[in-house]
């Protein structure tokens, strides 16, 4: 089932050129040099939620280590049980190739593919030519037709909050760390947060800060975030370690309230 499943995926390309899209003949598709999938699932019955949450914590972020351009995803409005996803490509080879690359690799296929499969039916994949501008109106404008999920919003403000120590981006950090924040490092300081922010602006001891296996625990206006991250360090070899950031939902928004890095 798993192989017939991605294999329809590839076996139901649709190339849409017709003068109701707009778009002439194949000859002007193909310099347009902007291609957008559109990808619909079928899910198993009441199975959405649990696809999307999986969707958002491990198939995206893998879907961006493998520079998989997604456009936008989230429930459809006409029944419970589907979902969509977009993708954009600048063309039908890059498109296979990315794609291929993805499907084939071991994050995926030793990762979330199995359960991912197990909640898909069937699925529909249209492959359409779209300019810049009907991409970028699409792009983040449709995660999820009732506004975004708490889950979603603490992914992004995760990556937020690696980006921000990669950059050395105190001034993002000022506006997602609570009053109260507080962070223990890895030699064992107690930071206020003015002291964190300090030390954040600056410049950085490690290179290539990345955040792997992000695991977000809601409970209600609170939530726990826990995640491995490797690096290297400043004589080259790599490094690796985990971090514990703790979330408040204060006044209708999520702020870090409390950090914990280790390395090793």
């Amino acid at each position: 089932m798993a192989a017939m499943l991605e294999a329809l995926g590839f076996g139901l390309l649709i190339a849409v050129a017709s003068p109701a899209f707009g778009q002439g003949p194949p000859e002007a598709q193909a310099s347009s040099g902007r291609l957008l999938e559109i990808r619909s699932y079928n899910l198993t019955p009441g199975a959405r939620e649990r696809f999307h949450n999986l969707f958002v914590r491990e198939s995206l972020p893998l879907l961006r280590r493998w520079n998989v351009d997604v456009i936008a995803y989230g429930r459809s409005l006409h029944d419970t049980d589907s979902y969509f996803l977009m993708r954009a490509f600048s063309s039908i080879d890059e498109r296979d190739r990315i794609e291929q690359a993805f499907y084939d690799s071991a994050e995926w296929r030793d990762g979330p593919r199995a359960d991912v499969l197990a909640m898909i039916e069937s699925y529909t994949t249209v492959v359409i030519d779209a300019d810049d501008g009907t991409v970028r109106g699409l792009r983040g404008s449709l995660h999820a037709p009732n506004g975004p999920s708490d889950l979603d919003l603490l992914l992004r403000l995760n990556d937020d909050y690696i980006t921000a120590i990669k950059t050395a981006n105190a001034k993002r950090f000022s506006e997602i760390l609570a009053d109260d924040f507080l962070c223990t490092l890895s030699d064992g300081r107690l930071l206020s947060r003015a002291e964190f922010l300090e030390m954040i602006a600056k410049p950085g001891t490690i290179d290539n800060l990345r955040a792997d296996k992000v695991n977000v625990r809601l409970m209600g206006d609170f939530a726990i975030v826990h995640a491995s991250t490797s690096f290297t360090l400043p004589d080259g070899l790599p490094g690796s370690g985990r971090y514990t950031d703790v979330w408040a939902r204060r006044r209708g928004e999520w702020l870090a309230v409390a950090a914990h890095v280790t390395r090793k």
